[in-house]
């Protein structure tokens, strides 16, 4: 994750930053194109000399990056071993045979449904922590 801000008041722990959108390419480290978005909080865990006006780089650990990408990579898993054993009930419930055809697409919804849920989760502000200050740039 590459995301820049710009620190704009530090009241003891609670540092509140404006992050910098820019349309521009991924690789491009020139910041002088990007605007300003929206505030919010980070944490200084590293304690870095933070001014106002200071430009930052910000982010999440990595050790929660990788947690989170395991539990969405393992729901879809899980919800499709319990769309495989409970099939036999939803299809008795609709009153539809029990062909193995119909037990996969069963198998197939729950695995489609719980990736969406994923994915529009994952596209929010929901976050279990604030970003930590990672770089003075």
């Amino acid at each position: 994750m590459r995301d820049f801000a710009i620190v704009k008041s530090i009241e003891g722990q609670r540092i509140e930053v404006v992050s910098l959108v820019s349309d521009a390419c991924v690789r491009c480290n020139s910041i002088d194109c990007a605007k300003q978005g929206k505030s919010f909080h980070v944490i200084n865990k590293r304690n870095l000399p933070l001014s106002e006006n200071t430009i930052i780089r910000i982010g999440f650990p990595r050790i929660l990056n990788g947690f989170l990408g395991l539990i969405s990579l393992l729901i879809p898993i899980f919800a499709s071993v319990f769309g495989y054993f409970f099939s036999s009930s939803i299809l008795s419930y609709f009153e539809l045979a029990h062909t193995q055809s119909l037990r996969a697409c069963v198998v197939g919804m729950f695995f489609v449904a719980s990736s969406l849920i994923i994915f529009i989760i994952s596209r929010t502000d929901i976050h279990l922590t604030h970003p930590e200050v990672l770089q003075i740039m």
